[in-house]
């Protein structure tokens, strides 16, 4: 079995290892290692093209990632905290279509949609359909974390003292929620900073991405430039997602002492002579 798992991470990440260390081959192709060097990642550096489409990538992601974060919140909200309404599993489920759905026929349906309803394809039509994309990943994280708070008598012993909803929602439930938010945002970020299909399809006349910036740098061969920029990308996208889990993780850990602290107070009050 240790053999077999070995294996497939081989299989898995030998690919990324040799991208890694062709990124700092002293020769234009890779073809054969002629020697170290670091120019290429000092080269990147110099490609205003380059550094404008990831200008560009950066600026959508943030956008995207804000648009999907606050509809994920407040459908997450709606689907957990609030009684069954009628429509409510079908709601749920509409979220998770963008899962399931093929990236390119996502493209094409949003392509044709624009066209039909004679909106110009720009920057703002770009980050609503990578929101669009990102939302079930949002929507997941916030809503797993409102579900877990579920139990929870905060808010309504807020409402009992004379808050309203709105104030036990921001005092109470927000702050709670905010490492699942926090997680779910930069996970809609990744998802939207490294998407290709959509954009290829959905970007208009002057908008280039970093993913399209490097797959017209492909059709000239994988060169050392390239895979140091893939490496770049490569590990802001793992320190990304180091910091969700980290996040997730610390949440979980609170939310166990917190439970822990409440039920040595019970039982401490329960001790004590009437």
């Amino acid at each position: 079995m240790s053999a077999y798992i070995a294996a497939f991470y081989a299989f898995l990440y030998a690919p990324l290892a040799v991208m890694f260390v062709f990124s700092f081959n002293d020769a234009r192709r890779n073809v054969a290692w002629k020697g170290f060097t670091l120019k290429w990642y000092a080269q990147l550096w110099r490609d205003g093209e380059l550094l404008r489409s990831l200008a560009t990538s950066l600026e959508l992601a943030l956008v995207a990632a804000a648009i999907a974060t606050l509809l994920g919140l407040l459908a997450s909200y709606a689907l957990a905290r609030h009684p069954k309404f009628r429509g409510r599993q079908g709601c749920s489920a509409l979220l998770s279509v963008p899962l399931m759905m093929p990236e390119i026929v996502m493209g094409v349906g949003l392509l044709s949609l624009f066209s039909r309803a004679r909106v110009p394809l720009n920057f703002w039509t770009l980050a609503c359909a990578h929101a669009m994309i990102a939302l079930p990943y949002t929507a997941s994280a916030i809503r797993a974390r409102l579900l877990s708070l579920k139990d929870s008598r905060l808010e309504d012993a807020a409402m009992d003292l004379g808050a309203t909803e709105w104030q036990a929602f921001r005092k109470i439930t927000l702050p709670l929620a905010r490492p699942a938010i926090v997680a779910g945002a930069l996970l809609a970020f990744t998802v939207s900073f490294e998407d290709f299909v959509t954009s290829f399809f959905i970007a208009g006349i002057g908008i280039v991405t970093l993913p399209i910036k490097i797959y017209s740098m492909m059709k000239f061969g994988v060169t050392p430039e390239i895979n140091a920029l893939a490496c770049c990308l490569l590990l802001a996208t793992v320190a990304l997602l180091a910091l969700r889990q980290r996040l997730l993780s610390g949440a979980q850990e609170r939310a166990a002492d917190a439970a822990d602290r409440a039920l040595e107070g019970a039982a401490r009050q329960a001790a004590e002579p009437a």
